[in-house]
């Protein structure tokens, strides 16, 4: 019997971005004398179905197209109506819909995947920037997660935007995608934590490098800012989510004070040595320590209440962006009465 795999992509008024990405998707080859069955799932957390004129143009192509609404906004309620589309399938691959995928990216994460043995295959990030950003994005490591790791480590954490998860990790850390991250994200780094925290093994595979495409608005220092500061809330809250208790609350702040110890060192070593990474460095692990330091008592901010690039590919502003003054607050939990999502044993923050 062929070996089923489905591709999920969750997509929000992005018409343009997911029609490049489903055209890489398409354009992907298998390993050679594999049996795989192939096939894309599109939820779109769109209540208008936005994304279904854009599916409908690669009808009949080579690898079949599955569009649902997914109405209830969110982040995790899209990635948690991927899950049970692709319930039966053998593996599901995480991708983003701001991504494109080169030729050989299918092929060399599922050869990875055959010859790890792995519970999840997980692979770099390299994003192409915009004309005219700023220089300290090229030669920042924000927007490039190419040669943090060699192939074959061991990880204890993934993210959805390259990741290949087999079956048994679905079926087991259920419900997977937590509510309290409706529009903060970390959604998926509390999922992956848990499932290291179950003992399946999350392996790095360098050579399934995806590219992303990155909008202005991703290129400021401030975005930097809010980035690092909700990177820092999301890791304490899923830690406490996962194992709440006086453990837990020191272990983050010590994280957190430690955080910002080395931000100090960076920076200081930044103005001595004339080292911008450096300084960038300082920035982020500063900023990164503020919200683990706000996590203890639930503060995140809201960064997917606005789209970025929404204006130029075609979409509308989301209302209560940054830009309306949402800003940074407590994380929103979603409606307790909707399965399955919001009957995780850990439905409240702590």
């Amino acid at each position: 019997m062929s070996t089923s795999v489905a591709i999920a992509v969750i997509t929000f008024r992005r018409p343009g971005l997911l029609r490049g990405l489903l055209t890489s998707l398409q354009a992907q080859e298998l390993p050679e004398g594999s049996d795989y069955a192939v096939r894309i799932v599109v939820v779109d957390n769109d209540a208008d179905g936005t994304a279904a004129q854009v599916v409908a143009a690669f009808d009949g192509d080579r690898y079949p197209i599955e569009s649902v609404v997914e109405p209830e906004p969110g982040i995790p309620f899209a990635r948690e109506r991927s899950v049970e589309l692709c319930w039966n399938d053998d593996a599901l691959i995480f991708v983003d819909d701001d991504e494109v995928a080169p030729p050989n990216w299918l092929a060399t994460l599922l050869d990875a995947w055959e010859r790890t043995g792995a519970d999840v295959v997980t692979g770099p990030v390299k994003g192409n920037l915009p004309e005219g950003a700023p220089p300290w994005n090229h030669y920042s490591d924000v927007h490039d997660s190419t040669g943090r790791h060699s192939t074959g480590l061991e990880m204890r954490k993934a993210y959805t935007n390259n990741t290949l998860v087999s079956r048994r990790v679905y079926h087991t850390v259920t419900p997977g995608f937590h509510p309290a991250f409706r529009y903060t994200g970390s959604s998926d780094l509390h999922f992956f934590l848990r499932v290291h925290r179950a003992g399946f093994r999350i392996v790095w595979c360098e050579e399934a490098v995806i590219a992303e495409e990155v909008p202005a608005a991703r290129t400021t220092l401030s975005w930097l800012v809010r980035r690092a500061f909700r990177s820092g809330s999301g890791d304490t809250i899923s830690r406490l989510l996962i194992r709440p208790g006086l453990v837990s609350y020191v272990l983050v702040l010590a994280y957190a004070s430690a955080r910002v110890v080395s931000a100090i060192g960076f920076a200081l070593a930044g103005l001595l040595l004339g080292r911008k990474t450096h300084l960038l460095k300082a920035v982020r692990r500063f900023f990164s320590g503020v919200g683990s330091l706000a996590g203890i008592v639930g503060i995140n901010h809201d960064e997917y209440r606005e789209r970025h690039g929404a204006e130029h590919d075609g979409g509308e502003p989301v209302p209560g962006d940054l830009a309306g003054g949402a800003g940074t607050e407590s994380a929103r939990l979603a409606d307790p009465g909707r399965a399955p999502v919001a009957d995780h044993p850990d439905a409240r923050l702590p």
